[in-house]
């Protein structure tokens, strides 16, 4: 019984331990979502705000601008700003899920 009692307190223990290591990646994660959250409302108010379709009829219209990046996609270029809207929103649901599932099985 002991020997029982033993190894039930080890795994408990392997899975608190688990835990307390992932507990500030957790954090930090929370960390990098909420500066995420920020660049996509700015990004967000840029394509809404008239800002993005300015732009975008200036350079039909002739104007040069220099849109070579570091790698990524241009934000003048037809789906960058749309795209990255609709991945954030597509990662907010998973979270949001995620966190309802968590809190309903308490």
């Amino acid at each position: 019984m002991m020997k029982n009692q033993q190894d039930e307190i080890n795994r408990v223990q392997a899975l608190y331990r688990e835990w307390t290591q992932l507990l500030p990646q957790l954090q930090a994660d929370l960390a990098r979502y909420k500066r995420a959250a920020n660049l996509v409302a700015q990004l967000e108010a840029f394509y809404t705000d008239g800002s993005y379709m300015a732009l975008m009829e200036a350079e039909q219209q002739g104007a040069v601008f220099d849109t070579q990046t570091a790698g990524e996609y241009s934000i003048l270029s037809e789906d960058a700003i749309f795209n990255a809207l609709g991945d954030f929103r597509h990662i907010t649901l998973q979270r949001l899920k995620s966190a309802v599932a968590a809190l309903d099985s308490e």
